[in-house]
């Protein structure tokens, strides 16, 4: 009896008071991909080449829409991305890296 109710208090603790662990953005450095921006609330970014030019960044909204396009060719150009939102993707394409940052 007593293993009982200690099994159905676990089991009700444990799917009570877990939590959806949730990507977070983080200032870094990223190479070539898609990378889907799960932030809960919109911020204010920027990006700059980092490796070997030429990289194109791509910034898609959760519509579907173009928000941002830049051919990086110089390494010390320093881009405002403007407001990044939950949903969006950000996109880059080709073989330098880019590192974005909040600002």
């Amino acid at each position: 009896m007593k293993l009982r109710l200690f099994i159905i208090v676990f089991l009700i603790s444990t799917f009570a008071l877990t939590e959806i662990p949730k990507a977070v953005f983080i200032s870094d450095t990223y190479k070539q991909g898609v990378y889907n921006i799960s932030e809960p609330k919109e911020f204010l970014a920027t990006a700059k080449l980092a490796g070997t030019p030429p990289s194109t960044m791509l910034i898609i909204d959760s519509n579907g829409n173009q928000k941002f396009f830049k051919r990086f060719d110089s390494p010390n150009e320093v881009i405002n991305l403007g407001y990044i939102k939950n949903g969006d993707l950000l996109i880059i394409v080709g073989k330098g890296e880019i590192s974005v940052s909040r600002s």
